[in-house]
């Protein structure tokens, strides 16, 4: 499925898209992982790496002049398009985001200790290289929404 199908479902709103705006996410992004980074719990630094990578997602999707719809599943559709926006080979990432969902779910309103360190240590550097992927996709295909 495309994106403008995505938007014909009605799953997507079209967006014009600022270079202010990607910025202002990408502050986002970076503060996220610095918290992720901060001696706190794993829950935590879990939740931190989660945020930032869902904003990752978001921000091709914004390059594309889209915006998921709001409403019920609003941050799952984000995650699903990424492999639309920048490419299937990143149909795993967007998998291990989304499992990351649940886990963040479960860490934020049911349990403690949801995930382990060792997990949360690789899941933080898978989203920091989410980050670097990002940003080399806006500089190939959308230089002009960066600084």
């Amino acid at each position: 499925m495309s994106l403008e199908q995505w938007r014909r479902n009605g799953w997507l709103v079209s967006n014009d898209t600022t270079e202010a705006e990607i910025a202002q996410l990408f502050e986002v992004v970076d503060r996220e992982l610095s918290d992720a980074d901060q001696n706190i719990s794993i829950d935590g630094k879990f939740m931190h790496a989660y945020d930032a990578g869902l904003i990752l997602c978001m921000i091709p999707l914004r390059a594309w002049g889209y915006k998921v719809a709001k409403g019920s599943g609003h941050h799952k559709r984000a995650i699903e398009s990424l492999p639309l926006t920048i490419g299937p080979e990143f149909r795993d990432v967007s998998d291990q985001i989304e499992i990351a969902s649940r886990k963040r779910g479960q860490a934020m309103y049911d349990r403690i200790d949801v995930v382990e360190e060792t997990d949360t240590v690789i899941f933080i550097q898978k989203v920091k290289d989410l980050r670097v992927t990002v940003l080399e996709f806006l500089e190939q295909d959308y230089p002009q929404l960066l600084p």
